[in-house]
C-alpha cells in the first residue's frame, strides 16, 4: 500500500542544536518519509535565519513561519513588525507566527503579549496569511482577541496542541486547525489531549515535531535528549494509537490537512 508522505508543521531547525549536523537531521527526515518542512520563526532574528535554512533546502521541500512569540513579546516594536512584514513576502513564507499568548511561563508582561498578538493578527489579516499560533493555559484570552477579528482572521492552527476537549471544542468551533506532538504519548501527561481528540475532526489534525523538543516515547533519537524531525513517523504511530485507527489513515489525513491550511501543491510522492 502506497503509504502518504509527512509534513512535519513545527520544526525549530534555527535552534543552536542542530548547528552543526542540520543537514544529516533533514536526510534522516527525509529517509523516515518526512517529504516537507515548515521551519517555526519565534523571533525576528530566527524568522530570518529559518528563512535562509529553506533558501538552502531543496526546492519545494522547506518552507518557514515568520512571527514572534510571546516569550519574546516586549521584542515587538515598529521597526521587528517592519522586518515581519517584508520577510512575509517572501516566497517559502507561509505563515504569520509563532505568536499567541502563554500565561504558563509569562516570559513576557501578559499586557505585552496581548498586544503583540494583536498586531500580528492584523498583519495576517492584511496579508491574507495563515496563522501559527501558541496558547499555554491562555485559551480564553486568545479567543476573544482573535474574534475581535473573525470577519477577517484567516486560517489558525493551534500548533503543539495539548489543551483539554472543552478548549478544542472551542478552536474547531471556529474552523481551526490543530497540531499534535509526541505529547499523544506522554503516558500519565497527556490524559486532558487524549480526550480532547474525540472532539478534533482528522481533516483539522496536522503533524508535528517541535524538534529539538517533546521527543515522542519510544523514538530513540540519533544524539540523546534532542527531537529530530524523523521522529515525526512516530508521532503519527503514537496518534493512531490514540484514536484506534490505521496508521496509514492518521498519515493521510495529516497530509491533507497540511497540503490545505498552508496551501501547498500536492507533490507526485516518489520513494527517494
Amino acid at each position: 500500500m502506497h503509504t502518504s508522505p509527512l509534513i512535519d508543521i513545527g520544526l525549530n531547525l534555527a535552534s543552536h542544536r542542530f548547528t552543526s549536523d542540520w543537514k544529516q537531521v533533514i536526510a534522516r527526515a527525509h529517509e523516515a518519509g518526512v517529504e516537507r518542512f515548515i521551519l517555526t520563526g519565534t523571533s525576528l532574528k530566527i524568522s530570518r535565519e529559518v528563512a535562509v535554512l529553506t533558501e538552502k533546502m531543496a526546492p519545494g521541500t522547506a518552507f518557514f513561519t515568520a512571527g514572534i512569540h510571546p516569550h519574546y513579546a516586549s521584542g515587538l516594536d515598529a521597526d521587528a513588525l517592519a522586518g515581519l512584514r517584508s520577510l512575509l513576502s517572501h516566497p517559502n513564507a507561509v505563515a504569520v507566527g509563532e505568536t499567541g499568548l502563554d500565561y504558563n511561563r509569562d516570559l513576557s508582561p501578559r499586557n505585552v503579549q496581548r498586544a503583540a498578538l494583536e498586531a500580528q493578527v492584523e498583519l495576517a489579516c492584511t496579508l491574507g496569511k495563515p496563522l501559527f499560533l501558541h496558547e499555554r493555559e491562555a485559551a480564553d484570552d486568545l479567543l476573544a482577541i482573535l474574534d475581535n477579528f473573525k470577519d477577517r482572521l484567516p486560517k489558525c492552527v493551534v500548533h503543539c496542541f495539548t489543551g483539554n476537549e472543552t478548549v478544542a471544542r472551542q478552536y474547531v468551533e471556529r474552523g481551526f486547525y490543530l497540531g499534535i506532538t509526541g505529547w499523544v504519548g506522554q503516558k500519565n501527561r497527556n490524559q486532558d489531549l487524549l480526550r480532547a481528540l474525540q472532539a478534533i475532526p482528522p481533516e483539522r489534525t496536522m503533524l508535528e515535531t517541535d524538534a529539538p523538543y517533546l521527543t515522542p516515547p519510544g523514538y530513540r533519537p540519533d544524539i540523546a535528549g534532542r527531537n529530530e524531525p524523523a521522529a515525526l513517523a512516530r508521532v503519527a504511530e503514537l496518534l493512531a494509537m490514540a484514536r484506534g485507527v490505521p496508521v496509514e489513515q492518521v498519515r493521510a489525513d495529516a497530509y491533507a490537512a497540511s497540503l490545505a491550511f498552508f496551501g501547498l501543491e500536492r507533490q507526485r510522492h516518489t520513494a527517494g
